[in-house]
């Protein structure tokens, strides 16, 4: 379907539309309530919240947006993913098999693991049926990679294969999913090897360059509310848009929050890296997720950070770099798709999670996992080493 431009976003329909359609459901995914906490700060920067009380994860997942509705369109889909990930009705495909006896198009190796995972081709798991992004042919993934849940069991389990949010997508059409889901696996990776890499190759972005007016816009509040803000540009081996926000003021002295996004429109992977930022506050400032650390709590007075001494690009320079984006929720997943397959070396493959009991017409929700991809930057956007405090 063709892709039109919202403030922040390319879908094929307004996020009002996509909210009228989810809301009446959100109770058969254990949502009691969609909060806007965008007041509890000064930003104006639209924020929601979703809340979940017997979900198998986290209980609470965050949106953000241009508009209220956008907000709560990305609270409410965030948790909704997350639903069908704990829940996902993936039939078996082979019982306690070993990859040494699969004909896998990927190394087992190159699927995300746990930290000091003992995963071998010789370790028996359940598998399911995954297709691939590029060409949509047949192969398998462990279902480990995929079912999301933290529950109570009393047998002791090898830690195999990793499950994560990373990959995990909704979109009004299964294609508008695997976009997003594509986007995100490239934004993981490029952080992760931001987070790693000794080189200091991104590029410190001019704000006062930016002349797209949403984007402009969001500066314009984060300048009003005596925000510090830094924009940096990650070129990458994927040939799309990384843009990474940090954001640090007096009320928060503690902690500097960030936000990234990557999209084939740069404005779209700006856009998403403010509002994260601004959602980051708000996340701390609502104390409402499981995992905020305590440091951001810690009373008593605290330097800020240190400015980047690098020289500062103008935005144009940045965008002058990246074609139009496709007008087609379909292109645009299969460009991406090819440019991954390209970089990795392995195709990504996409689980469909909206399918049998769990099919919907309203939206679609998939889980794309992308060998010799690596997601090792957890919840953190870095920094580069010359620019921490």
């Amino acid at each position: 379907m063709r892709m039109y431009a919202f403030d922040g976003a390319r879908r094929t329909r307004p996020p009002t539309e996509t909210w009228h359609a989810i809301q009446p459901m959100l109770p058969a995914f254990g949502i009691t309530r969609i909060a806007d906490v965008t007041g509890l700060d000064d930003l104006s920067i639209p924020v929601a919240m979703a809340v979940r009380p017997m979900a198998w994860t986290l209980s609470v997942a965050q949106g953000k947006g241009a508009t209220l509705d956008s907000a709560r369109v990305s609270a409410a889909m965030e948790a909704i993913e997350v639903w069908h990930a704990e829940r996902a009705a993936l039939p078996v495909a082979a019982e306690h098999a070993a990859a040494c006896d699969l004909r896998l198009p990927y190394p087992l190796a190159a699927l995300e693991q746990h930290p000091g995972s003992l995963l071998t081709d010789r370790a028996r798991m359940n598998w399911i049926n995954a297709r691939s992004a590029v060409d949509d042919t047949e192969a398998l993934l462990p279902e480990a990679a995929v079912r999301l849940g933290r529950t109570v069991h009393d047998d002791w389990r090898l830690h195999l294969a990793s499950a994560s949010t990373n990959g995990l997508a909704s979109g009004n059409t299964r294609s508008e999913a695997l976009v997003h889901g594509l986007c995100e696996v490239v934004e993981r990776d490029v952080l992760s090897d931001a987070a790693d890499s000794k080189r200091q190759d991104t590029e410190l972005v001019d704000p006062l360059t930016v002349a797209e007016p949403h984007c402009a816009a969001l500066i314009e509040k984060l300048s009003r509310g005596r925000c510090r803000l830094e924009l940096r540009h990650a070129p990458n081996r994927f040939g799309v848009p990384v843009i990474s926000c940090h954001l640090w003021r007096e009320d928060q002295s503690s902690v500097l929050v960030a936000g990234s996004g990557a999209h084939p429109d740069a404005h779209i992977a700006l856009s998403r890296a403010i509002t994260e930022a601004a959602q980051s506050r708000l996340t701390l400032i609502t104390g409402s997720r499981e995992d905020n650390q305590p440091l951001a709590y810690r009373p008593g007075p605290h330097h800020a950070p240190t400015p980047s001494s690098a020289p500062r690009v103008p935005w144009a320079q940045v965008t002058g770099r990246y074609g139009a984006p496709a007008e087609t929720d379909a292109s645009q997943a299969k460009e991406l798709a090819t440019a991954v397959a390209a970089a990795a070396g392995h195709a990504p493959l996409v689980v469909d999670l909206t399918c049998g009991p769990h099919t919907r017409d309203e939206f679609a929700v998939v889980k794309v996992c992308a060998p010799g991809l690596r997601y090792t930057a957890r919840h953190t956007v870095p920094r580069p080493k010359e620019a921490t405090r």
